[in-house]
């Protein structure tokens, strides 16, 4: 095609364009926006779709009516009317929303006026609504205008923002500013075409489509949609805009379906219809279905027949499926929405299973305590209670009230016999089930005692005494009573019988024979138990007993132990006497039971040793016999020794001696050496007493507070060794703050108790005050070396508490060191407390040594406290301040001098001047005034240094006349 007839072409479509929209201006009506329409469908069903122009409402309409004014515009005028249950017009007056309740047909007339919109969206009754007549010519779409603007319409597809379901050619338009839900619409140069199912291009090249979206939605591919032709569309034929024939609206029902799914299923299987019915026109209408919504599930489900009066769906999910169906016939159209709602499986309640764990159970006495357990009962919607309740119990055994609500009971203090216990469980709607349980409580068996008196007996007169011993008999309960007799078989001899009914039997006064008795025990069930036992009384073996010591005995270190064992010696009885004692060796042993037949020898070393085992019979130790054992301890290899040197400990001040064991070092033979050694991180303090550094235990005084490390070292006879350490930590006492020293004139060798006790008396007596008593205990005497002085270190406490330090220092310092010194025997040299407690006015730290305060950087001592004061070390004076005040007292001692000089050096000029200075008044005679006039005259005539000057008054004073015939001399400088 040439380019001229192609600009012909677009030039008739321009034309064409604009014919239809000066066609379209007369209109006295055009339609909401389908999106609200279908937004506002749910709520307001019979939602008329033509926005009617120049209809309002007049002032003296007496019908209610509310200004909605949120809403400005006819879009949010229509949704708050939906949104009010009475609202039935919803009329935009300029940017006024007016909301209107119509209740009969005349209140629904609206009046002509300029500018305003009207809407009907909830028709009253069953009423139609009336418009007035409209000058305005009817617009009359026809058939073809209704196929295009059903392609133009908005498309009902719902869609999310970013996930691109609009296909290829479409975008998704969110609800609002803050949506993340839309509507589908064509992009630019593209339109919905319903047979296809998605966004064509415009082939009539009219870019006005932009924006325009199509009404059926696409299906999802598990739809079965009926085959549809790929021909391409083509344009619509042009309209002849001189007459177009009035299309007729069809009344379409649809009878919506409900449907519930099978129980224990998602998915309906059965076949669901879908009818719709048109009203009006002829009997060949065309139908076109289109899916607006269904539930999100991934089972989608199925349609057919969409082109067809009825659509058949299958395999449909819980929730709502909405269609819309177009009807078009020649020369109408309509069209409606229904839908198939699927509901879920009616719910029938079950009873709950009541479930016990255990069907019986079975316990034994003496566990009288059990757990049913019932918590694995089940319900199809939960339980909501428990009860239990004994059905049959034994007599007197009743179930507790507060166990009786949980899913576990607990029953306790059972007692023998058969229980049924049953479990109720209820639902929330009052079911009921139950179990029973049988339990079995046992009654416990009690075996009868066992009575055990012990073994037969033989003694030797004159034993005459024996204790016979029941102790051992047993019971699985316990006995309860204890009773002996003397039995039939013996030689009926009388004995003294005590304590017989407790399980030992005191006998006395046997005589020579036999003698038999009898135990009787019995448990808490009178169940008894009897047994017997003989007592043999016999004549002493007057034959010497013939001592065996067994044979001598070889032991190897480092073993140190031999078992002496004398026991294969003959002729012995009851009344034998046995003695072992050690008659040589290189060590002295322990004999552990030494009058027994057998004893242990402990501590052997290395060497030979001899026992002697001495026996004999009755009270007759001269008459006895004694062999010997030898016992010989060798050794095959050395050991070297292990020291001990006792374990890390602590003491507290004051202590006079520190001692230290390690005795308890070993060796396989023995320590023949000690040495203590100081360790190089111990403290030096401290003196070792009587060289007690060489043997087992050491002993060391005048330690201070601090860590004492030392290390012992022993040594065998071979020169083998071994070390150990020992760390002693000294504490500080608890009152070391408020120990006090005091320094007395006088000579330890010469200081006698009775003077020292005196000294402490007087100052009790300094330190005693109304309300309390003063003790002092003494903790130290020391003497200072070289110097004839004895320093005393003690406490002052008045009951339980100690007297601080410092108070003891301040009154003895000041009672006794400056009133009264005279009053003691012994002159007080000084008083202090042993840890210097000077805070040094908090500017420093007090030498221990020295007691002297070491100031901080920028303090100094006071000099007028120590030496005009109280005589204490401190760090009062800043550097700073001093300094500054030196400055400042200089200074104005410098200005004080100087003002001195200065008046001094005036008072000498005033007199030198007073003394030249003529009267200043006087009279003049003639003779005056020509001497004036000579001395001015040489004046100003001389050529001397000395140059008359005149004060500016002079010349004042010239002009002034005499006053009382007086003249006033100028003063005449030189």
């Amino acid at each position: 095609m040439s380019n001229n007839h192609r600009a012909s072409a677009n030039l008739t479509a321009v034309v064409t364009l604009l014919s239809l929209a000066l066609i379209a201006l007369p209109c006295a009506s055009h339609s909401l926006d389908s999106i609200l329409v279908k937004a506002l469908h749910l709520s307001c069903p019979q939602l008329d779709p033509e926005v009617h122009h120049g209809l309002g409402v007049a002032e003296d309409i007496t019908e209610k009516r509310e200004v909605v004014g949120s809403a400005q515009d006819l879009n949010a005028c229509v949704s708050a009317c939906c949104s009010r249950a009475k609202c039935g017009i919803a009329v935009l007056q300029g940017e006024v929303c007016l909301a209107l309740e119509c209740h009969s047909i005349d209140a629904c007339h609206l009046r002509s006026a300029s500018g305003s919109l009207a809407v009907v969206v909830q028709p009253a009754g069953d009423a139609d609504w009336v418009l007035p007549p409209s000058t305005n010519e009817t617009h009359v779409e026809s058939k073809e205008d209704v196929k295009i603007n059903r392609t133009a319409r908005l498309m009902d597809l719902r869609c999310e923002i970013g996930l691109n379901d609009c296909g290829q050619h479409g975008v998704c338009e969110p609800l609002g500013d803050h949506h993340k839900n839309g509507h589908c619409r064509c992009k630019g140069g593209y339109y919905w075409e319903a047979a296809v199912g998605d966004c064509v291009v415009n082939s009539t090249g009219n870019s006005s489509a932009e924006g325009i979206h199509a009404t059926t939605p696409t299906l999802s591919n598990t739809f079965a949609l009926p085959n549809t032709s790929s021909a391409p569309q083509t344009p619509p034929p042009e309209k002849n805009t001189s007459s177009k024939p009035q299309v007729e609206k069809l009344v379409v029902n649809i009878n919506n379906k409900t449907v519930e799914l099978a129980e224990g299923s998602s998915i309906y299987e059965s076949k669901v219809t879908l009818s719709a019915y048109a009203i009006g026109g002829d009997s060949d209408c065309k139908y076109e279905w289109m899916l607006l919504q269904r539930p999100k599930s991934d089972d989608t489900g199925s349609v057919s027949d969409l082109r067809s009066q009825t659509i058949t769906l299958m395999h449909l999910s819980q929730g709502v499926y909405v269609f819309k169906v177009e009807v078009t016939a020649a020369g109408a159209h309509g069209e409606a929405v229904g839908n198939v709602t699927v509901k879920p499986a009616q719910h029938t309640n079950q009873p709950p299973k009541a479930i016990i764990v255990a069907p019986s159970q079975a316990i034994k006495l003496p566990t009288s305590g059990v757990i049913i357990d019932g918590s694995a009962s089940t319900d199809d919607d939960g339980i909501e209670s428990f009860a239990w309740e004994v059905v049959t119990a034994p007599l007197g055994y009743k179930l507790k009230n507060s166990e009786q609500a949980s899913p576990t009971l607990q029953l306790t203090d059972l007692i023998a016999g058969n229980y049924t216990i049953m479990l109720r469980v209820k639902d929330k709607e009052g079911l009921e089930g139950n179990a029973t349980t049988l339990l079995t409580v046992i009654k416990e068996t009690d075996y009868p005692p066992t009575a055990n008196a012990g073994g037969d007996q033989i003694i030797y007169l004159p034993q005459t005494e024996t204790i016979l011993y029941g102790n051992m008999s047993t019971d699985d309960h316990g006995i309860e009573e204890w009773e002996w007799t003397k039995g039939p078989k013996d030689s009926g001899k009388a004995v003294d019988m005590q304590d017989t009914r407790t399980a030992f039997l005191h006998l006395s006064n046997l005589e020579e024979g036999h003698y038999q008795f009898i135990l009787r025990v019995t448990d808490g069930l009178h169940q008894s138990s009897n047994t017997s036992v003989s007592v043999y009384v016999q004549q002493p073996n007057l034959a010497a007993p013939k001592a065996n010591a067994g044979p001598d005995v070889q032991i190897v270190l480092p073993n140190t132990t031999v078992l002496l064992d004398g026991t294969g010696s003959t002729d012995t009885s009851l009344s034998t006497h046995w003695l072992w004692i050690q008659v040589s060796g290189p060590s002295v042993v322990h004999l552990a039971t030494p009058d027994q037949p057998q004893t242990y020898a402990v501590g052997l070393t290395k060497g030979e040793y001899q026992f002697q085992l001495t026996v004999w019979t009755g009270d007759e130790p001269g008459k006895n016999t004694s062999d010997l054992v030898a016992v010989t301890v060798r050794q095959d290899h050395n050991v070297a020794p292990t020291a001990n040197a006792g374990g890390d400990f602590s003491v507290t001040l004051p202590v006079s001696a520190v001692v230290v064991d390690g005795s308890k070092s070993t060796d396989d033979v023995a320590v023949t050496k000690w040495l203590w050694q100081r360790d190089a991180t111990s403290l030096a303090a401290g003196q070792i007493i009587n060289s007690s550094d060489h043997s087992p235990v050491l002993m060391f005084t005048g330690v201070v507070a601090g860590r004492y490390v030392w290390r012992l070292t022993v040594w065998d006879d071979q020169g083998a060794s071994s070390s150990d350490t020992v760390s002693i930590i000294v504490n500080k006492g608890p009152h070391h703050l408020d120990e006090v020293t005091v320094v007395v004139g006088a000579d330890l060798g010469t200081l006698s108790t009775l003077q020292l006790s005196t000294l402490l008396q007087k100052m009790e007596l300094f330190l005693h005050t109304a309300d309390r008593v003063v003790t002092i205990h003494l903790i130290s005497l020391t003497g200072l070396p070289h110097s004839g002085q004895v320093s005393v270190t003690f406490v002052a406490q008045t009951g339980k508490d100690v007297v601080p330090g410092v108070e003891v220092v301040a009154t003895l310092h000041h009672q006794v060191l400056l009133d009264s010194s005279e009053l003691l025997d012994l002159p007080l040299l000084s008083v202090d407390t042993v840890v210097c407690q000077n805070n040094c006015s908090g500017h420093g730290e007090c030498v221990e040594a020295s007691r002297e305060c070491h100031c901080h950087t920028w303090w100094m001592e006071s000099f007028f406290r120590r030496h005009l004061g109280d005589g204490m070390q401190n760090c009062d004076w800043s550097v700073i301040y001093v300094f500054v005040i030196i400055c400042m007292v200089v200074l104005v001692l410098g200005l004080v001098v100087w003002g001195m000089a200065v008046l001094v050096g005036r008072r000498l000029v005033g007199n030198s001047r007073t003394r030249r200075k003529p009267l200043r008044y006087s009279l003049l005679s003639a003779h005056d005034e020509s001497m004036k006039c000579n001395l001015l005259d040489s004046a100003s005539e001389s050529n001397s240094d000395v140059e008359i000057h005149f004060d500016s008054r002079m010349m004042k004073h010239k002009a002034e006349k005499s006053r009382n015939g007086y003249h006033k001399l100028p003063r005449i400088r030189t």
